[in-house]
């Protein structure tokens, strides 16, 4: 039925007028994101939130919210194939800044998807476990047999003439268990601070590579993924111990950031 035919139903309109509803912005207030301190730019967004009214403060709405950011938009362009998470654990009314954690890592779908080639077996695998400050995270581990294999003397490799690397399903089992060794040895000996260090490194794959050769040789181990599962209730001594300001870059090597900044007084001189 429409408008209009029946006008013993539809002679005084509607009842109840319509809400009026304002910019909805103008009740909001921006925070400023922080990173932790083992990376380049801390302030790396800003987010809204509605005011504090009443008994629900800005500041408690602001606390939990889980932020995505790439890693080389946190450290100059390194490691661009990285994506992070970080939590928000503090809220300071007053300067309107929150203090973030580590919450996640993950890698960007097009680097994973150059990684996968035919002829070579992938070997995946998945490990829990707890950091010794209470954080229990899950590691996604993703790793692919390479065609070449050691020579007579250890530093040398050479490409095989076979076609194809497929391991078999023994191999593959060591494989995995001595992944699962490794990152349980790694994180039950750091805390969360030590573990973003190691986890944005290349000290774990490089670990992994060497004990794993014997039974067949690998390349591109990659942590494709970490994902938190339980987390402690939140100390603050933990975070401000996560916020000081770090000389050591995370997922930045010492060559490479050495490099970039001749790079860039190069580019001063030049522009001078």
């Amino acid at each position: 039925m429409s408008l209009g035919k029946n006008k013993k139903n539809f002679s005084k309109g509607r009842k109840g007028a319509k809400k009026k509803v304002g910019e909805r912005f103008l009740k909001k207030e921006w925070w400023n994101i922080k990173a932790p301190g083992m990376f380049g730019k801390r302030f790396f967004t800003q987010s809204p939130v509605n005011q504090t009214v009443g008994k629900k403060l800005s500041s408690e709405s602001m606390k939990g919210r889980i932020f995505e950011v790439n890693l080389g938009d946190l450290n100059q362009g390194y490691e661009t194939h990285k994506k992070l998470k970080f939590i928000a654990e503090d809220a300071d009314s007053k300067s309107k800044i929150a203090l973030t954690n580590f919450y996640g890592l993950e890698i960007t779908r097009d680097h994973l998807c150059s990684l996968i080639r035919k002829w070579h077996t992938l070997i995946d695998t998945f490990v829990d476990c707890k950091t010794n400050d209470g954080f229990l995270f899950r590691f996604f581990i993703i790793g692919f047999t390479s065609m070449f294999r050691a020579n007579k003397h250890p530093a040398k490799y050479v490409l095989q003439k076979k076609a194809t690397c497929f391991a078999n399903r023994a191999q593959v089992r060591q494989i995995r268990k001595i992944i699962t060794k490794i990152i349980t040895k790694e994180c039950k000996a750091s805390n969360m601070k030590e573990l973003v260090y190691k986890i944005l490194g290349d000290k774990i794959t490089k670990e992994m590579n060497e004990k794993c050769k014997h039974i067949f040789p690998l390349e591109n181990i990659t942590i494709r993924k970490v994902k938190s599962i339980k987390r402690p209730k939140v100390d603050n001594n933990q975070l401000n111990d996560m916020h000081t300001n770090m000389d050591k870059l995370a997922g930045v090597k010492i060559g490479q950031k050495d490099e970039q900044e001749n790079k860039q007084d190069v580019e001063e001189e030049e522009f001078i």
